[in-house]
């Protein structure tokens, strides 16, 4: 598969954005999952708070890009006002105007505790309701916004439906492998202990939910015939296969390197592992940025 410049350029600021949404919700979670270990709330809160960053300026970044493609006049072309105005009328500016909504008002709550209930970095991160709902609303219309344009678009509910929950769960996910890795770094071996098994007990629940609707998406999409003859089959396999290599590297972590943490008191395999989980999940968000970018499902 060739690509031109512009595409490759459209690619790489969507996979960034993807990467510092999955942050930006992971963090979250992990300051409410972590909230009575104080010691890690600077650490978090900064993770929490430069990846909302990162995914509001490239969410702005990306919505440039694709209007500098569609208007086909070099750099010039992606602040070209008419074609901004008509990208902004698309379903791809809907999108990006809900994203950014959800981001901005995440970003406020997270600030909001950040600069305004903060005082000691070592005291227990205390959230309030209001923290937690503005954030949450700001997470839900993020992930939703990913139903608004693309391959989703013409779905009808109960597909976009799948689609916010799978995007909040994979988000929450991959988002919290950081803060499990500091977990392991920063905390006694008793406390890293706790903390990973009460995340490997939510994780359960998320595996059945995330397998049973990447199933029912890609049937919806592709009606499971014909993969192997086009581009989008072809890359939703190795996809798979990937999702199959962490779902590995997860039940490897829960049920073989979490319960030995107490036993060796060394995290250093942990960590590694964890390590790799990353490095497969940001495989995976680059093949789900072709996907839903460049290739078009066939059914």
């Amino acid at each position: 598969m060739e690509l031109s410049s512009w595409e490759l350029w459209i690619l790489i600021t969507r996979w960034v954005l993807y990467i510092g949404m999955a942050a930006s919700i992971g963090g979250a979670c992990s300051l409410w999952l972590m909230q009575k270990h104080g010691v890690l709330k600077h650490q978090l809160l900064r993770y929490t708070l430069l990846a909302a960053s990162i995914a509001i300026i490239f969410a702005g970044i990306h919505f440039l890009v694709r209007v500098g493609s569609a208007a086909e006049e070099g750099v010039a072309g992606m602040f070209d006002p008419d074609m901004i105005a008509f990208m902004w009328d698309s379903p791809l500016g809907q999108a990006l105007a809900l994203r950014a909504l959800g981001l901005l008002l995440f970003l406020l709550a997270v600030l909001f505790h950040a600069l305004v209930k903060s005082r000691s970095l070592e005291e227990e991160i205390q959230l309030d309701l209001l923290e937690i709902l503005i954030a949450t609303v700001g997470i839900g219309m993020i992930a939703y916004s990913f139903t608004e344009a693309g391959h989703a678009a013409a779905q009808h509910v109960l597909f976009h439906l799948v689609l916010t929950v799978h995007i909040l769960l994979t988000a929450w996910w991959m988002g919290s492998l950081y803060p499990l890795w500091l977990v392991c770094h920063r905390l006694s071996f008793n406390e890293a202990f706790i903390v990973l098994e009460r995340f490997g007990q939510l994780a359960v629940s998320a595996v059945l939910i995330l397998f049973a609707g990447g199933l029912y998406m890609s049937y919806q999409l592709t009606g499971w015939t014909g993969l192997l003859a086009n581009d989008y089959g072809q890359l939703l396999i190795i996809k798979v296969v990937l999702v199959v290599l962490i779902l590995i590297l997860a039940a490897l972590h829960k049920f073989v390197l979490v319960p030995k943490l107490m036993h060796v008191q060394d995290a250093s395999k942990l960590k590694k592992s964890i390590l790799v989980e990353k490095l497969v999940g940001s495989a995976i968000f680059a093949i789900t940025t072709v996907l839903t970018t460049l290739v078009g499902p066939v059914h």
